[in-house]
């Protein structure tokens, strides 16, 4: 099985700020989260877990994962570029969706965005076939990673959620 989570809350997640590459810590709420998350996993024996580079990420991954992980660049948080720390309003996200199209106002393009995820999951996928696989990263992350293995819905809207802080998805690993 693939378990793909998300970090627990930052103090920007609690403010709706957009986070982005900027180096934010989880919270007291977050890291409670955390210690959740680790009770439910705690059956569970992972081979190996690749967590995103950022400090919130890892914080979330030594919390609750025991065994060595691989920080990977792939699974940072897409680069918001002007648009990081500002407060997420809907003019906001508009603005900020049209960036990510071409890259404008500093913010990484989203095609490069999903290549780079896409390429973790095709190398986990084939040389950790059959093995529990965990995976610790960002909102945006889960969205591309859930519709690389679920498949991208008719009805695609980026904005939506597929995992909130402290959340799991679990995906065949065969």
């Amino acid at each position: 099985m693939i378990y793909l989570v998300r970090h627990g809350q930052t103090d920007w997640n609690l403010f709706k700020r957009c986070n982005g590459v900027t180096d934010t810590f989880l919270n007291k709420a977050g890291i409670e989260q955390a210690k959740q998350q680790a009770v439910q996993l705690e059956n569970v024996s992972f081979d190996i877990c690749f967590c995103s580079p950022l400090t919130r990420a890892r914080q979330y991954c030594e919390i609750i994962s025991k065994e060595a992980s691989v920080f990977d660049d792939r699974l940072a948080e897409i680069d918001c570029g002007d648009f990081e720390g500002k407060k997420e309003t809907l003019l906001m996200r508009f603005l900020f969706l049209r960036a990510i199209k071409t890259g404008a106002s500093g913010t990484e393009r989203f095609d490069t965005f999903i290549d780079r995820n896409c390429a973790l999951c095709d190398e986990i996928t084939k040389k950790h076939r059959d093995k529990n696989v965990l995976i610790v990263t960002h909102a945006a992350n889960a969205r591309v990673i859930n519709y690389y293995f679920n498949g991208k819905p008719n009805n695609y809207n980026f904005m939506k959620g597929v995992c909130r802080n402290n959340e799991f998805l679990a995906f065949e690993n065969l």
